[in-house]
């Protein structure tokens, strides 16, 4: 981690005079998963240089967006019928993000308008989403756009200021970002925001790679590839697996 920060530091001074104002990386661009996944933790340093926010005199605020590949995502609605709760209506989302989370150096409310936001689509509630239904893709209702937002939380694949962006000093920031086990494959993209006094100056983005390997990738391709063989061997596996078990079990 030191080398890391020494190597911004160098380079925040060498972008010091540059019409780059921020400098932004990560401390892993590709994830592999494999059999033994259980996440990942990566590291996002960054640093405002002096070209268009003084570090050293001015006050600045850094947002961090991550954005996950876009996936189908269902959503149903519950309802008590006596004293169960069954399944009512569903809404699907054909493209909403299999991950989404947003950092900042302090509240969002406390660093910009909601307008400011939503010019930049920052923040669950400004996220252009569409959903299926009757009358084609249309805006859901708010109602289910929270329960999109609360599926996606209870698996921790939407984290809406839970990290926070730490200010290590003269221009110089950091955050955390936690990738769940279940966080989907496909390109990710990272934003970087910073904002002084509630508009945004500066902004720059990193791509992140999050990839099956080993037999996890052969397996991945198989079942997308080739759906219907793949059943038939995931059939095959399990009757073979039943049938070992009982014979061991009579021994």
């Amino acid at each position: 981690m030191k080398q890391l920060v020494a190597i911004f530091v160098i380079t925040w001074l060498a972008f010091g005079s540059a019409a780059a104002a921020l400098v932004t990386d990560l401390s892993n661009k590709r994830i592999e998963i494999r059999y033994s996944f259980d996440g990942a933790d990566l590291i996002l340093f960054g640093a405002v240089g002096s070209s268009a926010v003084d570090p050293v005199n001015d006050d600045f605020d850094v947002v961090i967006v991550v954005r996950g590949p876009e996936t189908e995502t269902v959503v149903r609605q519950k309802k008590k019928v006596g004293p169960i709760w069954i399944n009512a209506d569903s809404l699907s989302f054909p493209a909403a993000p299999g991950y989404y989370a947003v950092a900042a150096s302090r509240p969002l409310a406390e660093i910009a308008s909601d307008a400011a936001f939503g010019s930049y689509g920052i923040g669950f509630d400004h996220l252009p989403l569409l959903a299926r239904t009757e009358r084609g893709l249309a805006a859901p209702e708010p109602a289910f756009r929270s329960a999109l937002f609360r599926l996606q939380a209870s698996k921790d694949l939407y984290r809406q200021e839970r990290d926070q962006v730490v200010h290590v000093g003269e221009g110089l920031f950091k955050t955390d970002i936690r990738l769940p086990a279940s966080v989907p494959v496909g390109e990710f993209l990272v934003e970087t925001f910073i904002f002084k006094n509630g508009s945004i100056v500066a902004r720059n983005r990193i791509p992140l790679a999050v990839d099956k390997e080993g037999f996890e990738r052969a397996a991945y391709d198989f079942a997308h590839n080739y759906p219907f063989w793949y059943g038939i061997t995931a059939v095959i596996v399990a009757l073979s697996a039943g049938w070992l078990a009982g014979v061991l079990g009579k021994k």
